[in-house]
């Protein structure tokens, strides 16, 4: 997908005051080969929870034990909820983050990114921190073979492979022997849904926007307008597939739209028109 640079133009372009409140699509969570039709219609009771639960409800809960709903309160930031990290008590926000401290030695592999900056009180606030630890966290990660192979490698004719924790109170308190709790592609499929609906949210408006409202030049805007019209197509042919349907992702979209921030306060030119949908090309 190529929309980030996209939105971010018109964004910038639009001078929406984007900054502190813009959600970047992220590149492999809304990779559109990487869900099934069967994984967007799962994801969405995620979603539908990330728009009803309040934010306090799910960050107070969004522990190591419950990756469902750090999946959940990502999903609510990226669709436009304010956090609420600020409000937390402080001793909640320490037992929090010490949690964290101790399951990302366990599950954070070297492979592993996260595209943010790793601040910890800032992280609460990042929508891509929550997906990203809720989808790790959501997995079984070997940790030693039966047949005590180092590195956990199996041979010819060896026993099974197994998870068996360092130490046994982290098998009952991180899921290590246990089934998924959170189906990878099923997360892919949720955030991305959310993600094009808020894009798709913010893109709609920015092309109703009043010029008078912005700092741009006709040329300036008329750029801008056409950066967003792209993205905005973009998102709505994503955005059917990664929700289930096009009348879910337009319900998600209802939400977003409430949600805008800064942008979602600036006047509208009335005889500003939108273009047609039509099935636009998901762009690669």
């Amino acid at each position: 997908m190529k929309t980030l640079p996209i939105w971010g133009l018109a964004c910038i372009g639009l001078a929406l005051a984007c900054g502190a409140d813009a959600k970047g699509m992220k590149k492999e969570l809304s990779n559109r080969e990487s869900f099934t039709t069967a994984d967007s219609v799962k994801g969405q009771a995620y979603v539908n929870a990330a728009m009803t639960t309040p934010m306090m409800d799910l960050l107070m809960k969004a522990d190591v034990n419950h990756p469902d709903l750090m999946l959940e309160y990502g999903i609510a930031l990226d669709l436009g909820r304010p956090s609420v990290s600020s409000q937390m008590a402080q001793a909640d926000k320490e037992k929090l983050k010490r949690g964290f401290r101790s399951m990302l030695d366990l599950y954070i592999n070297s492979g592993d990114k996260f595209d943010i900056t790793f601040n910890e009180d800032a992280m609460l606030d990042q929508s891509e921190f929550w997906i990203y630890l809720a989808k790790h966290v959501g997995r079984p990660k070997p940790r030693a073979s039966l047949n005590g192979v180092a590195g956990g490698e199996s041979v010819p004719g060896a026993p099974p492979m197994a998870f068996i924790p360092d130490d046994p109170n982290q098998d009952k308190e991180f899921n290590l022997n246990e089934d998924l709790i959170l189906k990878p592609n099923v997360v892919n499929a949720a955030t991305a849904c959310a993600q094009s609906a808020f894009g798709f949210a913010r893109m709609r408006k920015a092309q109703t926007v009043d010029i008078a409202e912005t700092r741009l030049t006709a040329e300036q805007f008329s750029q801008a307008q056409a950066a967003a019209a792209k993205a905005y197509r973009t998102s709505y042919a994503e955005g059917g597939l990664a929700c289930g349907s096009k009348d879910y992702f337009f319900q998600v979209v209802e939400f977003a739209s409430h949600n805008l921030g800064t942008l979602g306060a600036m006047k509208d030119n009335p005889a500003a028109v939108l273009p047609p949908l039509g099935e636009a090309k998901v762009e690669e």
